[in-house]
């Protein structure tokens, strides 16, 4: 079953490896790897913070599918911005980073034995 530092971790390791890979294809070094998978690490408790885990059966809404497809029809949205300023850069890049983290979440809780509700109780 996955727990709080499970998800940190697996969060950190899936953002910043992607990351990490992107920026060798490109030929580039940054601190983009770290800073991402340390966000990433932080953003993936979100769905945990809005539905405790205070019983076996807690996932609903912001353990579903549905969330799940939410959160990357957002992504979506976000990769189709172009930003123009350095902040809204930096900030596209932590909202699309915090979605990762998130959807990571969902990716490690899908894999337990009660997997993710379709849609949950809204």
């Amino acid at each position: 079953m996955s727990n709080a530092l499970a998800h940190r971790t697996g969060a950190a390791v899936m953002v910043g490896g992607f990351l990490l890979a992107q920026e060798k294809q490109e030929g580039k070094s940054t601190l983009a790897p770290i800073g991402g998978s340390l966000l990433a690490a932080f953003c993936t408790n979100i769905p945990d913070l809005l539905e405790p885990a205070t019983n076996p059966h807690h996932r609903q809404f912001f353990h579903s599918v549905a969330f799940a497809g939410l959160v990357l029809w957002g992504m979506y949205k976000l990769g189709e911005w172009k930003p123009e300023t350095d902040a809204e850069k930096l900030l596209r890049f932590c909202l699309l980073i915090a979605g990762a983290g998130i959807l990571a979440h969902l990716v490690m809780d899908s894999g337990t034995p009660r997997s993710l509700p379709l849609l949950g109780k809204i």
